[in-house]
């Protein structure tokens, strides 16, 4: 405090207070000494989530800090396969109930979305990931990867838990051995988030990526086509509620995986741990299930509340217009929104049913809707060869540039047909 009197006399011109005489300057520290100290700073100190994996690091690296998961292998029931890698192994019957759905696997529904898998379930594997942080990123650490395995009348879980981070090459090993035995891969959001985050680690570690080069079944892509408009969101927890009809009990909740392996790496307390591993094999089990359910929601859509306009659309697109034909039909026209009314009379005449499709797309005219209308214009001009009936729907079309094209090219086949008819041309030219 003297010290910063004596400087703010000098400031104010005060002549009397004279300087205190400098001081030897103190020795400085050596590069090695400060860089010490700054890590033992750091070391503890409190530490933010997003910095906690690098100082994690430099311990392990160091030596210091690293917990023994001997203990923690024994209290999870795991086998410890090095040090910082431990392997946990769960069965289920697949005559268990997960909701009130099976956990057999149904080769038909997995190829009605994957046509190229396997048939084979025993080369199926399904795939759940926990993470230090859900924003992903190369600084995204994969500390758990749970497996699951159709092993004749069980499923078989595997997980693969990280518990030190210098030991990440023998848990990437021990993950990629599984992965180089599938066939199929099944998910949830993985090819989002799962896989790149795994592939990242991967290359980070300098290790050959396998896993995007298996075919791969991620659930949420039909999920949402077959729910998306109907449902609020589609998260893994409200599949399982609304199709699967499970509901979670006492589930640690996924956002808080990252604190609970954090705080295993930081103070050796693993005991929310157990809550991790529990909800990746529910995730796990989910996943196995939804497959058969799924698929009997794209075939019969209306028995579960699912969009068959969209599912229609995307049997179309994959080049089945009579899958997406029967998926509207067995709805019934007068279940179906305007816009799948009309994709089915387009799919109607596609078959060759014109009557169907007709008395389809002249409800819809009557209900204002323009593509109906265009879809008369166009029958009755290049199928009934009838121009003047023709161009009475296209007089109702929208004006602009293509509805006047239309209109002249059928008054110029009317006068070319049947000469001048007053009552048709002058409405026509009336109209443009």
């Amino acid at each position: 405090m003297s010290g910063l009197r004596e400087r703010l006399q000098r400031f104010r011109g005060d002549a009397a207070v004279k300087p205190a005489a400098p001081s030897a300057a103190p020795a400085q520290p050596s590069l090695g000494e400060r860089l010490r100290r700054l890590g033992s700073a750091r070391v503890g100190a409190a530490k933010p989530a997003h910095t906690a994996g690098v100082v994690q690091r430099q311990t392990a690296v160091a030596g210091v800090g690293i917990p023994d998961d001997s203990e923690l292998a024994g209290a999870l029931g795991a086998e410890r396969l090095a040090d910082g890698v431990l392997r946990l192994a769960q069965y289920r019957p697949l005559a268990l109930r997960h909701g009130h759905c099976s956990l057999d696997a149904d080769p038909a529904a997995v190829r009605l979305f994957v046509p190229e898998a396997s048939a084979d379930p025993a080369c199926w594997i399904a795939m759940d990931t926990e993470t230090s942080g859900l924003a992903g990123g190369t600084g995204t650490w994969v500390f758990l990867v749970g497996l699951a395995h159709w092993r004749n009348d069980r499923l078989e879980l595997i997980q693969y838990l990280l518990t030190r981070l210098d030991a990440e090459a023998d848990f990437l090993a021990c993950v990629r051995a599984e992965l180089t035995q599938a066939a199929l891969l099944l998910s949830y959001n993985g090819k989002t988030f799962d896989l790149p985050l795994l592939s990242a680690r991967l290359r980070l570690a300098r290790m050959e990526d396998v896993a995007n080069d298996i075919p791969h079944l991620d659930l949420l892509h039909p999920v949402r086509r077959a729910f998306a408009p109907r449902w609020p969101d589609c998260r893994l927890a409200s599949v399982e509620q609304r199709l699967l009809g499970h509901r979670r009990a006492g589930d640690l909740p996924g956002a808080e995986a990252p604190a609970a392996w954090l705080d295993w790496l930081r103070r050796g307390d693993g005991h929310r741990l157990q809550g991790v591993l529990a909800h990746n094999r529910t995730d796990l089990v989910s996943v196995a299930a939804l497959p058969a359910r799924l698929a009997a929601a794209h075939l019969a859509p209306a028995a579960y509340g699912a969009d068959p306009l969209r599912i229609a659309r995307w049997r179309l697109a994959a080049g089945d217009a009579e899958a997406a034909r029967r998926v509207l039909a067995d709805v019934g026209a007068a279940a179906l929104e305007p816009e799948a009314r009309y994709l089915l009379g387009g799919l109607h005449a596609r078959a060759g049913d014109w009557s169907a499709a007709l008395e389809l797309w002249q409800r819809l005219d009557a209900e204002g809707h323009t593509g109906a209308c265009e879809a008369l214009s166009k029958h009755f001009e290049h199928r009934v060869k009838d121009p003047a009936q023709a161009l009475a729907y296209a007089r109702r079309l929208p004006p602009g540039p293509e509805t006047e094209r239309r209109c002249r090219r059928l008054a110029y086949k009317i006068r070319r047909d049947f000469g001048h008819c007053d009552g048709v041309i002058d409405l026509a030219d009336e109209h443009h």
